[in-house]
């Protein structure tokens, strides 16, 4: 467990469960406030075990991940859906993507195609760390430069693997920091990826750059309306937030 600055009683609590939870061993490791990357980072160095599964500070651990690793030998992800809440209330799920190599940079150039709890993964898969630059959309960068987790994965998607709790203090409703972060990721993936991007991914990431530039307040620019090939669910996601503006409460996951 890292407890990365946080302002609550978060360490306490977990000390007063260790009893509780017995034979269940784990590590409190409490470090500055250096954000979600760090934290993950720094958890990735001290464990152990052959699977990765993260659980953030607002999610709600809903299944247990053992029967379902026992039977994935040959499996190098598991996919599972998680459940939002939003008010206290069941409000939409979100639904595990089959990755594999082919379509990988397809689908990660749309869109981040998970929440992190909602994927279990080898770790030996893992190629790449959390970019520890990145205080925003850290884990769409990961997905990104971890193509061999997908190698194989299976999906469960009648199973929640978490409850996750939204509310307005979730950091993603900062819409100036998302867009900045959103539209730098987008341009140095332009360049990083290079050729390796076809046309349509490409696009994705020009539009995905707008979209920031647009949560930023940004103008936009009339010719990327026209982007194609392009991910569809993208180029609609672009035409919505070019009409909603600084309206964007109203179409964020998290909501206030």
């Amino acid at each position: 467990m890292i407890d990365d600055g946080s302002r609550d009683n978060s360490t306490e609590i977990v000390e007063r469960k260790r009893q509780e939870l017995r034979p269940l061993t784990f590590i409190i490791i409490k470090q500055d406030n250096r954000g979600s990357a760090a934290a993950r980072n720094k958890g990735l160095s001290l464990c152990k075990g052959e699977w990765i599964f993260f659980l953030d500070a607002d999610d709600e651990l809903a299944f247990d991940p053992g029967p379902f690793i026992s039977k994935s030998s040959d499996v190098s992800a598991i996919g599972f859906s998680i459940q939002w809440y939003k008010r206290q209330k069941k409000w939409r799920v979100m639904w595990p993507i089959l990755i594999n190599p082919k379509n990988h940079l397809d689908i990660c150039s749309a869109s981040v195609p998970f929440s992190l709890s909602n994927v279990i993964f080898r770790k030996d898969h893992m190629t790449a760390m959390f970019d520890e630059r990145l205080l925003f959309l850290e884990d769409w960068v990961f997905w990104i430069h971890n193509p061999s987790i997908f190698e194989n994965m299976k999906i469960y998607r009648n199973i929640i693997s978490a409850y996750i709790h939204a509310h307005g203090e979730n950091k993603s409703s900062n819409y100036g920091m998302l867009g900045k972060y959103r539209k730098k990721i987008a341009d140095e993936m332009l360049i990083s990826l290079g050729e390796k991007l076809t046309q349509k991914q490409r696009n994705n990431l020009i539009i995905q750059a707008q979209i920031g530039a647009l949560l930023q307040g940004g103008k936009m620019k009339m010719k990327n309306f026209f982007r194609f090939p392009c991910d569809m669910t993208l180029f609609g996601k672009l035409i919505i937030y070019a009409i909603m503006r600084r309206n964007f409460s109203k179409i964020d996951i998290y909501g206030s």
